[in-house]
């Protein structure tokens, strides 16, 4: 996937209207859950089974199969991958060291076979999301897809993490606009979610976060890769 920007396909409004309320319900349901319990009582370490549950909420858990050659446990891989995370979070290095570098460190936890494979690569960006890092941008395969078909070509999944992001913000940028309006619209729509009333001000707040905003389009990307990827369940 080429880095250059090219003429963005800018799809209907409603339909990042529709990414903002599901990514709401996602986050009351799930992403505030593991925000919240990743890194327990302040603690700068990783917890190692909250990791493991969401490796496998995130769909990257199979990349992390014990095989016969492989001698550590299923729950010394997450230890170890833990171990691994906590390092990377800490790290003063940019975001596009820091994903490269725990991909290598995870290909170290998981069958030799998948050091290069992509799925790594995905989890690295999705583990350092939830660490705190919200500078990463959390790669998809479906994402990759629907910012091919946003750029009027077929979406590929590579390895590229730098091209992946300045590709995903570019197309951020020439979606500010509806993104607004839908972020505006939110907070009138909370009775429509599953967010009960009592943690209404606690998600009032939470829409006015940067990294909120940058969930919702990770949401109406997922949304439309859907599409060209045949609608199988999973999570952005």
């Amino acid at each position: 996937m080429k880095s250059t920007k090219t003429k963005s396909n800018v799809s209907a409004p409603w339909l990042m209207k529709h990414s903002a309320l599901s990514y709401a319900n996602q986050w009351f349901m799930t992403d505030r859950k593991f925000m919240k319990e990743l890194k327990k009582n302040g603690s700068r370490a990783i917890d190692a089974l909250v990791l493991g549950d969401l490796a496998a909420k995130y769909m990257v858990a199979r990349g992390f199969k014990t095989e016969k050659d492989n001698p550590l446990s299923s729950s010394q891989r997450w230890v170890t991958a833990a171990a691994h995370l906590t390092v990377a979070a800490q790290s003063a290095e940019q975001a596009e060291v820091k994903v490269h570098t725990l991909a290598i460190e995870l290909g170290k936890v998981a069958p030799v076979k998948s050091i290069t494979g992509t799925n790594l690569l995905s989890a690295a960006t999705k583990f350092l999301w939830f660490a705190g890092e919200h500078e990463v941008r959390i790669l998809d395969k479906r994402a990759v897809d629907a910012l091919g078909r946003l750029r009027g070509v077929r979406g590929k999944l590579g390895v590229d993490y730098e091209q992946y992001a300045a590709v995903w913000k570019d197309q951020f940028d020439a979606h500010k606009g509806v993104l607004a309006e839908a972020l505006v619209d939110l907070p009138r729509q909370l009775a429509w979610t599953c967010i009960p009333s009592d943690v209404h001000a606690e998600a009032k707040a939470v829409f006015k976060e940067l990294w909120f905003a940058d969930r919702i389009f990770d949401k109406y990307l997922w949304t439309l890769g859907v599409g060209a990827d045949g609608g199988a369940t999973s999570f952005v």
